[in-house]
């Protein structure tokens, strides 16, 4: 059973921007559906993480996620990875990288296809 952690962008969560709010990622999390049907096993969420812009403390917070749940994925969401216009305060990639290689954990994208 993978263990998951759930990042997601605070300002358009907050801001209903295009986000309607959790419900999409933990639904797709519980029932297996877009990125986490790639999964053979039932899918742990472990917690779900907002960023604060400008997300200095992001890569941090989610070390000590890590220490205290254990998580072994983490999935950038759609508001995070995939929202256009592309956040301002993180390059995509560099972001991944840096949660690699601070916590071990592989990054996925995405977290749900409902639109």
């Amino acid at each position: 059973m993978p263990k998951v952690l759930i990042v997601a962008c605070g300002s358009y969560a907050e801001t209903s921007n295009s986000c309607v709010g959790d419900w999409k990622c933990l639904y797709s999390a519980a029932e297996k559906k877009g990125p986490f049907a790639e999964y053979p096993d039932e899918v742990k969420v472990m917690g779900f993480l907002r960023c604060k812009c400008p997300g200095r403390s992001l890569v941090a917070n989610i070390a000590m996620a890590k220490e205290k749940t254990g998580f072994e994925v983490v999935h950038l969401t759609n508001c995070l990875a995939k929202a256009k216009p592309a956040c301002k305060n993180h390059d995509l990639d560099e972001l991944v990288k840096m949660i690699q290689e601070k916590t071990g954990a592989k990054v996925v994208l995405g977290t749900h296809d409902l639109g």
